[in-house]
């Protein structure tokens, strides 16, 4: 039995997988018949092989059963691995985020390894009590701790041991803007941790480690290099610590860049890299843990954190409830604006087209009406000058026109008609619609044509088009509708065509122009 307890210690030494069922045999042997060494050693066995199954609280309880079975008064007390089982208890208090648990199991693993006479476990295990004050934010006990590992290392010989802790300080240098110190972290922990090569490149596994470079660069102005190290942070698959980190430096860049578009993108990104870490640290396990071992103070960390995750969650739900139903509103309503506008527009063209026809059938009349009584000549006149005046309600520069210039045969023509109806329902004209229009206007109008036709005029094929619809008299709405573009747009367009053609500044005199060409 002897054998078989120190071959799973090998296994467990050298990290190689052994389950509960292969230790449970052991310690109920050495409960029994072995001495405090022994059932000490059993019980930290199977507290490991829970803890490698992801079963932290009983994990905790292997860890301080075994705790309790040390001899510390003897003299052949196992103060090695007594100091292991604290520091296997610290770490799970670490995973779970209570900083005051792990606090005192470190001082106890950093205690029992001194009395060990092991110098590498004492100065490690002192070093990781900054992890524990880092999480409580005694950010000066943190830089302490470091600089004191830092010390101890270098008096043994292994400045390598204190590079594990470096980025904790170079975090705290690079939030306090200490740019200098931070450098000096960075370049050390560069050359000794390890995780760099010859030639600078890093382990995959440690890309994280470029946020600190990011940071850095971002501080000290040379935002292009902080660039590079974010994205380098969100390439070849990242996990969710490097998405995190990159989606947030980036969003710090672009926030002094300036760029809406960007820090909108990267708002969401974060936003949501971040609750999906908030939620992957949840601490179930370690309340099922306070159940059993009544830790009073590591109980409220986890209910406090419990609550904070409850509260977030709900807030999250609340929120894009919210946004979902004032997007719902504001959509609703541009809708109906949307809907309306064109109501509008079509009402409109529809009186216009109305009045056209209208004015066509008088002045018919007053032809047949030239060797008639006068009486009914002289009504259809104001008749004609009654619609003179709607119709030029609708050009965009109202005025009562002497003469409209509207030919007979082109007030009848098929592709006038079309563009009319087309106008009253507020749809655009097919492109060979708009071909019928140039070739139509080309034969009837050449000299009219062939002028804003000229290259030397440089027209646009819409400010062409536009041309020819107002010699028509197609109304503003008619080409807001026609061309699908705001009257704003019509009305810069004209503006356009008035200084080409005309070398005058505005659209106020260009349908005039235009129509005395």
């Amino acid at each position: 039995m002897r054998v078989g307890l120190d071959s799973i210690n090998v296994l467990n030494r050298t990290e190689q997988p052994f389950t509960v069922q292969d230790v449970e045999p052991y310690v109920d042997f050495f409960d029994r018949h072995g001495n405090s060494n022994d059932q000490m050693l059993a019980h930290y066995l199977l507290g490991r092989a829970y803890h490698e199954h992801g079963e932290a609280p009983m994990a905790l309880q292997c860890y301080q059963d075994a705790a309790e079975r040390a001899d510390t008064t003897a003299a052949d007390c196992d103060f090695a691995l007594l100091c292991r089982i604290y520091g296997q208890m610290a770490d799970l208090f670490h995973n779970q985020r209570s900083p005051r648990l792990e606090l005192n199991s470190e001082h106890q693993a950093v205690n029992f390894a001194w009395k060990a006479k092991d110098t590498l476990a004492a100065i490690t295990f002192y070093g990781y009590l900054s992890g524990a004050y880092h999480m409580l934010n005694k950010m000066d006990s943190v830089l302490y701790v470091v600089k004191e590992t830092e010390r101890l290392c270098q008096q043994i010989g292994c400045p390598g041991l204190a590079s594990a802790f470096l980025p904790m300080a170079i975090d705290i240098y690079l939030q306090r803007n200490d740019n200098s110190e931070a450098k000096l972290a960075m370049d050390k922990y560069e050359r000794y941790s390890g995780f760099f090569d010859s030639s600078g490149n890093i382990q995959p596994s440690k890309v994280v480690y470029f946020k600190y470079k990011g940071i850095y660069y971002e501080n000290t102005g040379k935002l292009d290099s902080a660039e590079y190290y974010y994205r380098e942070m969100l390439a070849n698959q990242p996990d969710l610590n490097r998405k995190e980190a990159g989606y947030k430096g980036l969003l710090s860049l672009f926030h002094r860049w300036n760029s809406p578009d960007s820090i909108a993108k990267y708002s969401l990104l974060y936003c949501q890299t971040n609750d999906s870490a908030s939620f992957a640290h949840s601490a179930d396990e370690i309340v099922r843990a306070q159940a059993l071992y009544n830790y009073e103070e590591q109980q409220r960390i986890a209910h406090r954190k419990e609550r904070e995750a409850s509260y977030y969650k709900n807030l999250m739900i609340i929120s894009s409830v919210i946004l979902l139903l004032i997007a719902v509103v504001l959509y609703s309503y541009f809708k109906k604006m949307q809907q309306r506008k064109r109501a509008e527009l079509i009402a409109a063209n529809t009186e216009y087209a109305s009045l056209l026809h209208q004015y066509e059938q008088l002045q018919h009349d007053m032809k047949l009406s030239q060797h008639d009584m006068s009486k009914y000549r002289q009504e259809k006149e104001q008749e004609t000058q009654v619609l003179l005046q709607k119709l030029a309600l609708f050009q965009d520069v109202p005025q009562i026109m002497d003469h409209w210039n509207i030919e007979k045969a082109m007030l009848d023509s098929l592709i006038v008609s079309e563009l009319h109806s087309l106008a009253r329902q507020a749809k655009q004209p097919s492109s060979k619609q708009w071909k019928e229009l140039r070739e139509f206007v080309e034969q009837e109008l050449p000299t009219f044509f062939n002028k804003i036709d000229n290259k030397e005029v440089c027209l646009s094929p819409q400010e062409v088009l536009t041309s020819i619809l107002i010699r028509l008299q197609f109304s503003q709405g008619e080409l807001s509708a026609l061309f699908g573009v705001s009257k704003q747009r019509v009305n810069n367009i004209k503006r356009s065509i008035n200084h080409k053609l005309f070398s005058e500044e505005g659209a106020a005199t260009l349908n005039q122009n235009i129509t005395s060409m």
